[in-house]
């Protein structure tokens, strides 16, 4: 596949994937595993892809192998769920299925056995099987799987080998797994053997070698199915094509890429176990996502030309501090749920205030709020946590950071279009960072970056009026539409949220042209705009007449 479009929509997409790739080595390179031979395979396995295939493909390249290895980066839940889905489609079709899995060792499959018929319980298993120790990755995926083999009726083999620790056993784990496996299909050669591995082991040349060689010993011959879960060179070149990067492709004739996670979430979600272990947090305690959102912060920041060490921001208050040391306090998990009522309460939010900040925590899994500077994540999506880290960018660089409620009081009709401003720029910072929010279930990215979406048509068909007059050469809308939009706290989100997807738009598309560079993205976030303008510049920018900026927030 090759590349097409202009250098500036290289640029940003080059942007993107560096601060991906960022991540991936201040994580992956903790344990010298960047620069090891056996894990050269694996970026070397997915250079590009061939064409698109459907989930149904997937299924039935399965069904006709017999064998298949799917990859798990173990950090990532979803890995899991995968797999889970893939037992419930072989089942459904009446396939005879076995499941291979890493995470035991083979000398404790008599733990697993007594999991699996409810003898002993999980914590019990954990114990006993010293998971915490020997293997430590998050148990939530894999229980689901665990238990979607028992519900089911699908015998579990445990493969793995000690130890783990270290690479010089790396070959000999493969080769005892592939002997493993091989008398799995030996021993019922009717059924559809499923491997679930870490994604360096079933690179063609380790694990599913491995197993080959196995097999020839029973004159056995499978021509193995292998899928591979979020390859990193594979969802960028997917993404520089602009097209659904949710789509399973096919790689090859044996193997196949289907894809659940980004990069960024990928790598983040590594960082947390990397945090868990060093502090060495129990399994059920919740990590702390606060370096997460400080480097969307940063990565933000970096894209408008603005050191956080450097930039000197000055608060209505009086008093001054550095923009890194302005950084909001994160809250994630059910501490996030649990914060949220009374830090907005204690800062003078209204119920109804609050209760729209939970639909829209609940929606987009985050939500910045600047009055008390806050962050709230119920979970880690970059794009939307990007959203809500550009709202933060905006508030502390106009100054506008824990500012009392009654510095709030002016004409609502004119706050509402300032509210369709930053929804704006949250639209754009989600897409600088996460360029799949533009793609993939509408639920997992929000396209407007607020995680609102007005139900039902607005009051006498007011937003219609707007798009009308957005047509026409009036400078605001006249004085009923504007007591209209005073008057119903509801018709003011939806404004915000409608026009904020469609000014956020035009920047994103703006960059990717390279007709809106650095210091026009940093103007866009630094310079206020006027409450009383508020109304008339976002028209203009709406209607693409302001080549630079309003006078107002230039």
């Amino acid at each position: 596949m090759s590349r097409a479009g202009s250098a500036p929509s290289w640029r940003l997409f080059d942007r993107q994937r560096e601060a991906a790739e960022q991540l991936r080595r201040e994580v992956m390179g903790v344990d010298g595993s960047l620069d090891h031979p056996y894990f050269r395979a694996m970026r070397a396995c997915c250079p590009d892809y061939r064409h698109e295939i459907s989930v149904a493909d997937v299924i039935e390249r399965a069904i006709a192998s017999g064998l298949v290895f799917v990859s798990d980066f173990h950090a990532v839940a979803s890995n899991a769920h995968f797999v889970v889905d893939l037992l419930e489609n072989l089942i459904a079709r009446g396939a005879k299925v076995c499941l291979g899995i890493e995470f035991v060792f083979t000398r404790q499959q008599r733990l697993l056995l007594r999991r699996q018929a409810g003898e002993i319980d999980d914590p019990t298993l954990h114990r006993r099987m010293h998971y915490r120790e020997e293997w430590g990755y998050p148990w939530e995926g894999y229980r689901a799987l665990l238990d979607c083999a028992r519900d089911r009726g699908i015998p579990v083999e445990a493969l793995d080998l000690p130890p783990r620790v270290g690479f010089d056993g790396l070959r000999r784990r493969d080769a005892h797994a592939g002997r493993r496996i091989a008398d799995l299909v030996a021993a019922d050669p009717e059924r559809c053997m499923v491997v679930f591995y870490g994604e360096s082991h079933i690179t063609s040349q380790h694990l599913p070698l491995e197993t080959e060689k196995a097999l020839a010993k029973y004159d056995i011959r499978r021509d193995p199915l292998i899928v591979f879960q979020d390859p990193d060179s594979v969802y960028w070149r997917r993404v520089e094509e602009r097209v659904d990067v949710s789509a399973p492709v096919e790689i090859d004739d044996r193997t196949v890429a289907v894809f659940h996670t980004t990069p960024l979430e990928k790598y983040e979600a590594y960082r947390q176990v990397l945090d868990r272990w060093q502090s060495d947090l129990p399994q059920e305690e919740e990590i702390d996502l606060t370096p997460a959102v400080h480097h969307l912060i940063a990565v933000l920041a970096g894209w408008i030309g603005i050191r956080p060490e450097r930039r000197r921001l000055r608060h209505r208050a009086g008093w001054s501090e550095e923009l890194i040391d302005a950084y909001p306090e994160v809250y994630s998990g059910s501490e996030a749920k649990d914060l949220m009522q009374p830090i907005l309460a204690e800062h003078g939010r209204s119920e109804d205030e609050i209760a729209e900040a939970r639909r829209r925590l609940a929606a987009a899994g985050a939500m910045y709020e600047s009055r008390s500077n806050t962050m709230f994540l119920t979970r880690y999506l970059p794009g939307p946590a990007a959203g809500e880290a550009a709202r933060f960018l905006r508030a502390a660089l106009t100054g506008r950071l824990f500012i009392p409620a009654e510095d709030f009081v002016g004409d609502k009709s004119q706050t509402a279009y300032g509210a369709a401003y930053t929804e704006a720029l949250a639209y754009l910072g989600a897409r600088l960072i996460d360029p799949a929010c533009d793609f993939g279930p509408a639920v997992r990215h929000v396209a407007g970056g607020s995680g609102l979406h007005a139900a039902g048509p607005a009051p006498d068909g007011w937003l219609e009026k707007h798009r009308k007059l957005e047509r026409s050469s009036a400078v605001e809308p006249d004085e009923p539409m504007l007591e209209a939009l005073r008057g119903s706290r509801d018709l003011r989100r939806r404004l915000a949220c409608e026009l904020g997807g469609r000014l956020g738009a035009e920047w994103v598309d703006r960059v990717r042209s390279g007709r809106l560079g650095k210091e026009g993205l940093r103007r866009l976030f630094i310079k206020p705009l006027l409450p009383a303008r508020a109304a008339r510049d976002v028209l203009r920018l709406l209607r693409g007449k302001a080549r630079r900026l309003p006078s107002s927030i230039r």
